[in-house]
Order: structure tokens, then C-alpha cells, then sequence
């Protein structure tokens, strides 16, 4: 089952993510969200929602960030999350589980997350001209990860997704925008 769901706020001017950005997200996602956090802040009950809509894949990344020395509720702008279905062995096509890949824009110093990552000796891997840094001292499919794409825009996730969603950038698979099931619902909600 697909689903698309936007975490548009009611706000009068919510914001809208860019085509570019959905289009960064692999092709076989289940779910997808999106927030403005610049206007999310603004809230006074942004804290319960963003505890209760924001899966906790999220919030680890911003732990790691901080820790990093990049403040996410001041240099995170949007967010835009999926969750891939992860189909497990035998007959049935029911998915038994969900793996995360998402997308933070806002504006960021991947040099200051670099030094960080080589003064703690923490695991990094080369994919494409990227660097994934990895949440913990693992560095498995199943781990989670982030990157910075450029200045404005940091991907995390499981290893796997973040591999994935760089091979769609790098124009070897194809987008959510490829999706003919998905992609006309994130289109209509954004």
C-alpha cells in the first residue's frame, strides 16, 4: 500500500518543497513526508507535533549533527522523509519492516562535520564523490548514515537508501517522480 502525506502545517503561507528535491528520492519508496520547519518553529505546538509526526531515524540525525557542532533548530529549514518497505524472505510480498531516507535542507558547513568525524576517528565511507558519515561505529547496508550533497543539503538514512537516493542523482536509477502510483499523490499534497 502507498501513501503520501504531507506534514503541510495549517499555516497560511506553508511552505512547498521543490521538484528537485523529490525528485532526488528513489523510485520504490512507500511513504513520504515533508516539513517546513522555518514555519513549524514559529508554532507553539510544533515541540508535540514534531515529537509525534518526526520518526525517531530523525531525530538521531539531529543528535549526531549537534554533536558535529551544526545546530538543526537553527540551520535546518525543511525536512522530507520516506519509508521504504523492506519485503522479507518466503512467499508473501507483505512488507516486514521499513528502512528511512531522507532529506534536510537548510544551510550547513560539511568541513566542520568532516573535522569532526576525523578528530573522533568515527567510520566513513566514499560513495560516488560523496562522504557518508555513519550514526555509530557500524558501517553496514543497515546502518544509518548522512551526507551533505552540497552546503544546502544533507541525506540520511540507511546506507542502502543513501546509496540509492545518490545513484538517482547521479542519473543511474530512476526518481519518485518515475512513480506513477506515488509521485501524482506527493505532487498533488506539496
Amino acid at each position: 500500500v502507498l501513501t503520501a502525506w504531507c506534514a503541510l502545517l495549517p499555516i497560511a503561507h506553508a511552505g512547498t518543497l521543490s521538484t528537485a528535491v523529490i525528485g532526488m528520492f528513489p523510485k520504490d519508496i512507500g511513504q513520504f513526508a515533508y516539513a517546513d520547519m522555518r514555519q513549524a518553529r514559529t508554532q507553539s505546538w510544533f515541540p508535540q507535533l514534531k515529537q509525534q509526526m518526526m520518526p525517531a531515524r530523525f531525530r538521531q540525525f539531529e543528535q549526531l549533527l549537534a554533536s558535529a557542532g551544526i545546530d538543526p533548530n537553527a540551520q535546518v529549514d525543511e525536512v522530507a522523509w520516506a519509508l521504504v518497505p523492506v519485503v522479507g524472505s518466503g512467499d508473501t510480498a507483505v512488507p516486514t519492516s521499513e528502512q528511512i531516507i531522507g532529506v534536510a535542507l537548510g544551510s550547513f558547513r560539511p568541513e566542520v562535520v568532516q573535522l569532526y568525524f576525523q578528530q573522533q576517528k568515527l567510520p566513513v565511507v566514499k560513495v560516488s564523490n560523496l562522504t557518508l558519515y555513519a550514526f555509530s561505529t557500524a558501517t553496514g547496508p543497515s546502518d544509518l548514515f548522512f551526507t551533505f550533497i552540497d552546503s544546502n543539503t544533507a541525506a540520511f538514512g540507511q546506507r542502502k537508501e543513501v546509496e540509492k537516493l545518490i545513484a538517482v542523482r547521479n542519473g543511474e536509477t530512476e526518481s519518485l517522480l518515475k512513480n506513477e502510483q506515488l509521485s501524482p499523490l506527493v505532487l498533488q499534497a506539496n
